[in-house]
C-alpha cells in the first residue's frame, strides 16, 4: 500500500502543484476515512468531517498564491483547530475522552500539514525530483519492514529502512539527473521518519483491520514531507520557496 501510494504522489508532483494538491486532498480523505478507527476515537463521524474539512483548506491554501507557497497554510491549520474545539463543544454523548479526542484531532492535521508541504516543491523541475525521491525512499523502508517476520532481522529494520531509503532516492536522483548526494541525505531521513511512524502505529490492536493499515501506510508518506522541504531550502544549489 505504501508503494502505490508512493507511485501516485509521484506521478503527481512531476505533474504539477494542481495535480500533487488533488493527490494529497486524496490521502487527506483517506485518514480522515479512517483515523478514528485507527485511534479507537469517541465521535468518529464529527472527527471525520473535521479532518475532510481541514485537509480540503490545507490542500488548497498553496494554491491561492500566484506562486505555490505556504503563506496561507497556517491559517488554514489554525481555522481547522477551532473547528476541532467546536465540534467538541457540539458533541452531546457527555464528552468521553475529550483530551485524546482533540489531541488526536490536531495530530491528524498535523500529518496532513506535514504533506502539504510538498506541494510548492512541486512547482520546480529539481523539487519535484526531490518529492520523488523522498517518497521512494519512504516506500522502499516500507519493503524492508517485510523483513520483520523473521525474529532475527528485527534487530536492524532501522539501519536496513536507512540503507534502503537512501539508496533508492539517490538512484532516483541519479536517473533523473539531479544530484544524488542531496537526495541520499532526503531518501536516508525519509526512510528512518516513515519506518519510526509505521514502528510506532504498528503496535495498535487496531491494525489487525484493513482501513487503518491503509491509513498508516498513507501517513507513512505525509509525514515525509518536512524532510523534502528541509532538504530543499538548505542544499539544493539555488532554490527558493520565496
Amino acid at each position: 500500500m505504501v508503494c502505490c501510494a508512493a507511485t501516485v504522489t509521484s506521478v503527481a508532483a512531476l505533474a504539477g502543484p494542481f495535480v500533487l494538491a488533488l493527490a494529497l486532498w486524496i490521502a487527506g480523505a483517506v485518514l480522515a476515512w479512517g483515523w478514528a478507527g485507527m485511534l479507537a476515537l469517541p465521535a468518529p463521524k464529527g472527527t471525520a468531517v473535521i479532518l475532510y474539512a481541514g485537509s480540503l483548506a490545507l490542500v488548497l491554501s498553496p494554491l491561492l498564491e500566484q506562486r505555490p507557497g505556504l503563506t496561507w497554510v497556517a491559517g488554514a491549520l489554525a481555522l481547522a483547530l477551532i473547528a476541532a474545539f467546536v465540534h467538541q463543544l457540539l458533541r452531546v454523548d457527555g464528552r468521553p475522552r475529550i483530551v485524546e479526542s482533540i489531541s488526536s484531532v490536531a495530530l491528524g492535521l498535523g500529518v496532513m500539514t506535514c504533506g502539504v508541504l510538498l506541494i510548492p516543491l512541486s512547482g520546480t523541475t529539481q523539487g519535484a525530483a526531490l518529492v520523488v525521491a523522498t517518497v521512494a525512499g519512504a516506500a522502499a523502508s516500507a519493503v524492508s519492514d517485510v523483513l520483520g517476520r523473521w525474529q532475527r532481522m528485527r534487530p536492524w529494520l532501522v539501519p536496513l529502512a536507512l540503507l534502503v531509503g537512501g539508496g533508492t532516492a539517490a538512484l532516483v536522483g541519479l536517473g533523473l539527473g539531479e544530484p544524488w548526494t542531496i537526495f541520499l541525505l532526503a531518501g536516508v531521513v525519509a526512510g528512518g521518519v516513515s519506518h519510526a511512524l509505521r514502528s510506532v502505529n504498528g503496535a495498535l490492536p487496531t491494525m489487525a483491520h484493513p482501513r487503518p493499515r491503509l491509513v498508516m501506510a498513507v501517513c507513512s508518506l505525509l509525514v515525509t514531507g518536512p524532510v523534502a522541504y528541509a532538504v530543499a531550502l538548505a542544499l539544493l544549489p539555488g532554490f527558493s520557496l520565496a
